[in-house]
């Protein structure tokens, strides 16, 4: 079901974006989530070519949600201009939560597009930081080529309220900072604001409040790595599994991406300690559903 439902019609958008709809005319967005959903089932399903399309779109795609054109301008000072920052801050806060899946996700499998073309996507995610927290940050306008006449073209950065937020920061925080070792002053401040950090449901009533897993604070916290080499290394199978042609992990925790034959995993401490918070987080998550199930049912009657 995910290869013949759900990842044919995220990589049919992908490459033609609705039936030949100029890329350009879509937001960033659409791309991340379509990305992230072919990325995960080529994670899933074993198949290292769906894995492969999908990092090549992150890096050099067409549409908009590639990282060039999400995060179009750079700037001296460590920052860098998330291209929905003119539109809204909603959808700039579910961009990062977005790209921050992906790149997790691909992290856990030996591939840095965490640290791609410079740490772009810390530059970006730092300038959505700043600017949520009230900061001033630079903006350069910009006209999309769109076959729709007169659309309107952002020309300032749009308005952002500090008090506005989205279970999207401790993973990203917690990879530069902790995993990596790299100083992110907006966003220590912005993660350290928002913690603990909760699940669908508790960040409003509309999809905005669903569009992160959330439980952050609880599944990525982790302490500073003492090795905060970001080269993927490789994994060497455990000895006497030849029969087993699964991806094995190394017998340590790893800070950097791990590539084995075929698609790797982290470290097994890692992989215990994920395994367990992603358990918690979704029992959390099925006693708040039933938890606002049954206030509903009591409301209504």
């Amino acid at each position: 079901m995910l290869v013949d439902v759900f990842s044919s019609v995220s990589e049919d958008f992908l490459v033609r974006h609705n039936n030949g709809t100029p890329a350009p005319h879509y937001w960033p967005n659409w791309d991340l989530c379509n990305m992230a959903c072919a990325l995960a089932t080529g994670i899933f399903c074993d198949d290292q070519a769906k894995v492969e399309r999908a990092v090549e779109y992150f890096k050099h795609g067409d549409g908009m949600g590639s990282i060039k054109h999400a995060i179009p301008v750079v700037h001296d000072d460590g920052l860098a201009e998330w291209m929905e920052a003119g539109r809204d801050q909603g959808h700039s806060l579910m961009g990062v939560g977005l790209m921050g899946t992906v790149c997790e996700m691909a992290w856990n499998q030996g591939i840095d597009l965490y640290g791609y073309d410079d740490n772009r996507f810390l530059k970006g995610a730092q300038y959505v930081a700043k600017w949520s927290l009230g900061g001033n940050v630079p903006y350069t306008p910009y006209a999309l080529v769109d076959h729709r006449p007169g659309i309107q073209h952002p020309t300032d950065v749009a308005t952002a309220s500090p008090t506005q937020t989205r279970p999207v920061w401790a993973m990203v925080a917690n990879h530069y900072t902790k995993r990596r070792g790299l100083s992110a002053t907006y966003l220590t401040q912005i993660a350290a604001k928002a913690t603990p950090e909760g699940g669908g449901g508790d960040y409003g009533p509309n999809s905005g409040g669903f569009d992160q897993l959330g439980f952050g604070t609880l599944a990525f916290t982790r302490d500073k790595a003492t090795d905060t080499k970001a080269t993927p290394k490789p994994t060497t199978s455990v000895a006497g599994a030849a029969s087993d042609q699964r991806p094995r992990a190394a017998a340590t925790a790893s800070t950097s991406p791990t590539a084995g034959g075929g698609l790797a995993a982290t470290g097994s401490g890692e992989i215990v300690g994920w395994t367990a918070a992603a358990g918690v987080s979704a029992v959390a998550g099925g006693l708040l559903f039933l938890r606002r199930r049954d206030r509903a049912r009591h409301e209504a009657s």
